[in-house]
């Protein structure tokens, strides 16, 4: 049969094992009294439709019940053709059996063999005794299930599209000559395609973003669950915890009040102990007197024993029968409770359950902060999900329930930063809650305010740094995650938080000796280096970006950058002035000093809001302050060891009041942006 069957598929059309209705590969084929077959399922529904069955390739009508519709023959050579085609197919292999080559084109069913179009099946054909072998074409699955043909003209191609309709045609079709002439909206076929393509890619596209938002949020709902579940056993440990603990606690004060009671009945059973001795040695006494007393009764010669037994028993009715005697101090023991204990267990417990929105959370550093009364600090907030729609309110409040403003701050989808600042010494809490007014995971942020002055001091930076650890400290700089960063002729940047607590020693990949550094708002650092003699652009990790000044600088010492004009002032004290750089692109754009206004030897440089350059001149002693032309404009101070006066400026900074800060070899002062001492 299976040799029929190859041997008859030889002779058909592919398109012969499919149905005229579906234009599919035939199911349950059935045919009609026409003899035409078709599906049983394209059948019935036609039947269902249009109550009879009308033939699509001789328009013969039948007129077919339910009954009718089981009675059909079914077309068993088709099914035979369709079950050795599909198995047939389903078991091609990628490679023809022969060669191992080429792709499969053929089946002999005889040989069983899958072979190439050439040369595999001409040598199967060359061979007598192979010749007249049945060869089944494979199918190469060209356009099983297609679309682009007319379901009622099988053969002819759809060029025709109805918008009205929502009907498609070839130009065989009578239904598209209706429509032009109802003047429907007609297309081309390809025009319809392309446009129903493009929505469904936008459907598709719009779907993956959907998908993948949906992923997201279930990848945070499983994240949530699993934090959840985490701070739950967390929870369960920490109340064991407080537990035991309080039950240790309890235990050992029990312990110290037997111990004073059992001291307490130690000292009284002494007590009673020498009481009970004395009175029975005082019965005694007594006992042996009256025994003596009565061997010496109608002996009246006897009275100078009886007067010492009369002296005695004086002296021992003094005792006995005296109101002392008989005074009883009464001292017993006495249990008083805790009752502030009692009242803070019925009230608390032995602590109190929160829950906060694990969405946000305070950065680990963050959540305890050192800070200088009036001085802006910044709290970082991350968030799981990417937004910029911040749902966050920070209330910074101290005990006296003074409060202070703060300021949210975007700073990318998963980071935000809340800026405050304090006006009152002390301990305040800066209360952080999200939208559903639930406090966020690392809050309330505790704060401690101090005066101005000392606050901490950091031990020796050498312990801390693994290369160059006798070279003296350098710069001292804030970056943009308000970590202080320590700088020492070295490749090693000691990072601080600001309550002066060690976070991390980053050592620069690059061989350099750092100088003076400048954080930029990008997050970017320059710094100057001392063996390269130039100014060095890196990123937070000193992973080096680009580098100025190459063969120009000689000694760069202090540098600075002006945002707004995208300028780099690098000091150069051998150099004698301060060169400017783009910070773009490198070039040099000039520079601040000349033989009629020539540094002595400019340490450092930074600039105003209004775009003035402040230099301090180490070697002159003076701070001058330049215009935004460069020229001249004041000295806001000079040499001198009073207030007011500076001895070898090293250092200038402007604060966030705009007023600068000088630091030179004998002190720190503060000056006003117009140079007027303020205070040492």
């Amino acid at each position: 049969m299976s040799q029929y069957v190859s041997k008859a598929l030889q002779f058909m059309d592919k398109k012969d094992l499919e149905c005229a209705i579906c234009l599919s590969r035939f199911h349950q084929p059935k045919t009609l009294k026409c003899m035409h077959t078709y599906c049983l399922q394209c059948i019935q529904k036609w039947v269902e439709t249009h109550g009879k069955m009308k033939c699509p390739t001789c328009a013969q009508e039948h007129d077919l019940t339910r009954y009718d519709l089981k009675e059909l023959t079914s077309n068993t050579m088709i099914s035979q053709l369709l079950e050795y085609v599909i198995k047939t197919e389903d078991q091609k292999p990628t490679k023809c059996t022969c060669c191992n080559t080429n792709q499969p084109e053929y089946h002999c069913q005889t040989c069983q063999l899958y072979l190439c179009g050439a040369p595999c099946i001409k040598q199967h054909q060359i061979i007598p005794a192979l010749r007249n072998h049945s060869l089944y074409t494979l199918d190469k699955k060209e356009h099983e299930g297609s679309s682009d043909k007319c379901k009622v003209h099988c053969n002819n191609t759809l060029e025709f599209f109805c918008s009205t309709c929502n009907r498609s045609a070839c130009k065989h079709c009578e239904h598209i000559l209706r429509c032009y002439q109802k003047e429907h909206k007609v297309i081309p076929m390809s025009t319809a395609i392309i446009e129903f393509n493009n929505d469904a890619t936008e459907i598709v596209k719009l779907a993956h973003e959907i998908e993948n938002k949906l992923k997201r949020k279930l990848e945070f709902i499983t994240k949530d669950s699993s934090e959840f579940d985490s701070q739950l056993n967390f929870c369960r440990t920490a109340i064991k915890i407080q537990k035991k603990k309080l039950i240790t606690t309890v235990t050992e004060k029990s312990r110290e009040l037997i111990s004073k009671l059992e001291e307490r009945y130690r000292e009284k059973k002494e007590d009673t102990d020498s009481k009970v001795q004395d009175t029975d040695s005082k019965m005694t006494q007594v006992n042996n007197l009256i025994v003596s007393v009565n061997t010496i009764i109608n002996k009246p010669e006897e009275k100078d024993i009886l007067e010492s037994h009369k002296t005695t028993i004086n002296t021992v009715r003094d005792k006995v029968l005296g109101k002392e005697f008989f005074q009883r101090k009464v001292i017993t023991p006495h249990f008083i409770p805790s009752t502030h204990l009692d009242e803070s267990i019925v009230a608390e417990g032995v602590g109190k359950i929160t829950t906060f929105d694990s969405m946000y959370s305070v950065a680990k550093d963050d959540e305890f902060i050192n800070v200088i009364k009036e001085q802006p600090f910044v709290v970082k907030i991350s968030s799981l999900i990417d937004s910029d729609a911040c749902q966050l309110t920070a209330v910074l409040i101290n005990q006296s329930g003074e409060e202070s403003a703060t300021e949210t701050e975007y700073i990318n989808s998963r980071e935000y930063k809340i800026t405050g600042r304090c006006n009152v010494e002390g301990d305040w809490q800066m209360k952080i809650t999200s939208g559903v007014a639930a406090p966020i995971k690392g809050s309330p942020v505790n704060i401690k305010v101090e005066s101005l002055g000392l606050v901490h001091t950091i031990g020796n930076i050498a312990d801390y740094k693994e290369h160059m650890k006798r070279n003296k400290v350098t710069d001292v700089v804030l970056d943009t995650d308000g970590h202080i960063l320590v700088s020492s002729y070295s490749k090693d940047i000691i990072k601080f938080n600001q309550s002066g607590l060690f976070v991390a020693r980053v050592q620069v990949p690059q061989d350099v000796m750092i100088n003076k550094m400048h954080p930029m708002d990008d997050g970017h650092i320059v710094y100057s280096d001392y063996i390269g003699k130039c100014v060095v652009m890196c990123d937070d990790q000193f992973e080096e970006i680009t580098t100025f000044g190459k063969g120009i600088l000689k000694y760069p010492e202090g540098l600075t950058v002006n945002m707004k004009t995208r300028v780099l002032y690098v000091a150069d004290r051998e150099a004698h002035c301060v060169f400017k750089f783009n910070v773009d692109d490198g070039r040099l754009l000039g520079k601040i000093g000349s033989e009629d206004c020539k540094f002595g030897g400019p340490y450092n440089v930074t600039i105003t809001k209004e775009d003035y350059v402040i230099v301090a001149d180490v070697k002159n002693n003076a701070i001058q302050m330049f215009d935004a032309n460069e020229e001249l404009k004041k000295i806001l101070t000079g040499y001198g060891i009073n207030d007011g006066h500076v001895w070898g400026p090293s250092d200038v900074t402007m604060d966030m009041d705009e007023n600068i800060i000088i630091s030179s070899n004998h002190k720190l002062q503060l000056f006003d942006k117009y140079g007027v001492f303020i205070k040492e």
